[in-house]
């Protein structure tokens, strides 16, 4: 109807979604990167909207170089900070 506000839309935009999802990727590739040479002991990477999901995907990838990944989840599924960091021996 003519003289009513526009409802605001509350779906993502897809390619706001993808820019996001790699940029991160990024973010925790060169996390891990950094903490697997030794130059930081642990890496947190706060505000990713996909860091529990980004935490199971690279799972495989930190042990293998000796690292872990913690993830610390925000309430009501908000999104979350990771931790990367050297697998204590």
């Amino acid at each position: 109807m003519e003289g009513q506000p526009a409802r605001p839309t509350t779906s993502r935009d897809p390619d706001e979604t993808r820019h996001r999802l790699a940029s991160e990727i990024t973010e925790v590739e060169s996390a891990m990167a950094l903490v697997a040479s030794g130059a930081a002991s642990r890496i947190t990477l706060s505000g990713l909207r996909f860091g529990e999901q980004l935490a199971r995907r690279f799972e495989a990838d930190a042990r293998a170089n000796g690292l872990r990944l913690d993830p610390i989840l925000w309430p009501e599924d908000a999104g979350c900070d990771l931790i990367v960091r050297k697998i204590d021996e």
